[in-house]
């Protein structure tokens, strides 16, 4: 009985530390899974800041819209779809739209577009942000564009022209292939 007293207990003694074993082992898990998705995010964080980078080395992006903001600050939600400015290092487009009119583009807005020139960028290695500057010609008149891009995929532009008027875009900055955008007619 004696025997069998100490044989439980060495038993219970080591089933114990089994098991505060595999507590360890759960915890360990957790902690490098936790590392694990840590570097996945800065290795697709890295990827994106890549592709921001040669979107605007060669001129081929689209931002897409989710707000519009007037030169007195007023902001609206809108559709990214509709709502854009594109460029393919030749010519650019800048269009607003809205699915409740139809106006003259067919899509309830207007649709700007010409060709490119002065485009310019510059780099802040402290944040990676790229600004960006360029004038659009089209038949409805000259456009400058200033954009800031974000290594995250956001992207703030400010159009303005000779007309004393602003539109600021604010979306993210994806790549033509990827772009979902529906381009009316242009002027």
């Amino acid at each position: 009985m004696k025997k069998t007293i100490t044989i439980l207990a060495v038993l219970l003694i080591a089933s114990t530390a089994f098991s505060q074993e595999q507590e360890l082992s759960k915890k360990e898990k957790k902690q490098l899974e936790k590392e694990l998705k840590k570097e996945q995010q800065a290795e697709e964080a890295a990827m994106k800041a890549q592709v921001i980078g040669l979107m605007v080395e060669y001129q081929r992006f689209v931002l897409e819209a989710d707000k519009l903001r007037d030169k007195r600050g007023n902001s609206v939600q809108v559709q990214s779809s509709l709502n854009f400015l594109a460029s393919d290092s030749i010519n650019g487009v800048i269009q607003i739209g809205q699915n409740a009119y139809v106006g003259m583009n067919g899509v309830g807005g207007f649709t700007l577009e010409g060709p490119i020139n002065n485009y310019k960028y510059t780099y802040s290695e402290k944040n990676g942000v790229y600004n960006v500057s360029y004038n659009l010609q089209s038949s409805a008149g000259s456009y400058d564009v200033r954009m800031t891009c974000y290594p995250n995929g956001r992207a703030d532009a400010t159009v303005s022209s000779s007309w004393p008027s602003k539109l600021n875009y604010s979306g993210y900055l994806v790549p033509p292939l990827n772009s979902r955008v529906y381009k009316g007619t242009s002027y």
